[in-house]
């Protein structure tokens, strides 16, 4: 049987178990969806950081799932796309440049507790940093969980430009955007340039003192990530979902959440 890596505390075990099978297309299927945002239809913007940051304005392209802070969130070929990522400040239509080598989306629903979360993704590219935010080993496609602010938060990390699977929690108090980040977990997994992934990420706590964060790539379970609390208080509470990407170009379809209670 394969193995599973869990990160408990910062320190490694290894389990032999069973992969679980987490497939965006099977399972719990969209039918046992609680969110399931569309990208159907016809190329366009659905919204970007111009509608963020000017809620007024009667140009804006708002949507009535997303809310993006940083960047631009287009529909092309029926998925969701990040657009060119280059360091403009877009205007109402990203007609003037995207912004998305920093891109920023969470969901408006702030209720999202015990869930799974389904979704397909592909890395089209990296680029150089230096426009919005500098090249780093973390540059890549991040999903952010029970998000509450910018400085508090989880994030697994998918594709990543250094080639880890990383699970984190970011907590009030720092540097990195009024925060600092805790790494919980992480292990190896390459991917290709292009290349279709389907994902699932699971989050669940145990009372207050215990969240456990497990994350499958293509139906095989790669990391399970236990937050005791031993770097600050675990995050129990419910809140948004989010994605993140950083100097990359990437799509996404098919993303689901499902309660888990």
């Amino acid at each position: 049987m394969p193995s599973r890596q869990a990160i408990i505390a910062g320190a490694l075990a290894v389990a032999a178990i069973p992969p679980a099978v987490w497939s965006v297309t099977g399972g719990l299927g969209s039918g046992g969806a609680d969110f399931a945002p569309a990208t159907s239809g016809r190329d366009r913007l659905i919204t970007n950081e111009y509608a963020h940051w000017n809620p007024r304005a009667s140009d804006a392209r708002r949507s009535p799932d997303w809310d993006v802070t940083s960047g631009s969130f287009f529909a092309r070929n029926g998925v969701g796309w990040s657009g060119p990522p280059d360091g403009a400040t877009p205007d109402a239509r990203s007609s003037t440049g995207t912004g998305s080598s920093v891109f920023r989306m969470n969901t408006r629903r702030t209720d999202f507790d015990d869930v799974q979360v389904t979704l397909r993704i592909r890395t089209l590219r990296f680029v150089a940093g230096g426009g919005r935010a500098p090249t780093r080993p973390s540059d890549g496609v991040h999903l952010m969980l029970r998000r509450q602010d910018q400085t508090e938060l989880y994030v697994a990390s998918l594709n990543r430009r250094d080639g880890l699977l990383v699970v984190k929690k970011k907590l009030t108090g720092g540097t990195e955007n009024g925060g600092t980040y805790v790494t919980l977990g992480q292990v190896r997994a390459p991917f290709r340039f292009g290349a279709w992934q389907s994902f699932g990420v699971r989050i669940t706590s145990n009372g207050r003192s215990l969240v456990t964060i497990a994350v499958s790539r293509n139906g095989r379970e790669l990391l399970e990530a236990v937050d005791g609390g031993e770097h600050g208080p675990p995050i129990a509470r419910s809140g948004s979902i989010g994605l993140r990407a950083d100097n990359c170009e990437f799509e996404f379809t098919a993303l689901r959440v499902h309660p888990l209670r």
